[in-house]
């Protein structure tokens, strides 16, 4: 949960921003900003949320990397680029 909390503030942050319709009030590049910020820190959460129902704990201080760990850096960066250019 700690890992995660600056990306539950800043998802639930943007998300008032553009619910109560406050992003009018701002520039497009700042509105460009906000709405890429949210969608990352969506896709943060949801890839958290899905790795830790879908695959098993990973020891991250092996010194050896194994396929789990590949997957789990794979799947991260898959579930957050999705979510970013899905805007």
């Amino acid at each position: 949960m700690k890992r995660i909390f600056i990306d539950i503030i800043l998802f639930l942050a943007t998300l008032l921003l553009f619910v109560l319709h406050n992003y009018i009030t701002l520039p497009a590049p700042l509105q460009l900003l906000a709405f890429k910020a949210m969608l990352v820190s969506a896709g943060i959460l949801h890839a958290h949320i899905a790795r830790k129902l879908l695959f098993p704990r990973v020891n991250w201080s092996e010194f050896r990397m194994t396929g789990l760990h590949y997957v789990t850096i794979a799947f991260y960066i898959v579930i957050i680029y999705a979510y970013s250019i899905g805007g």
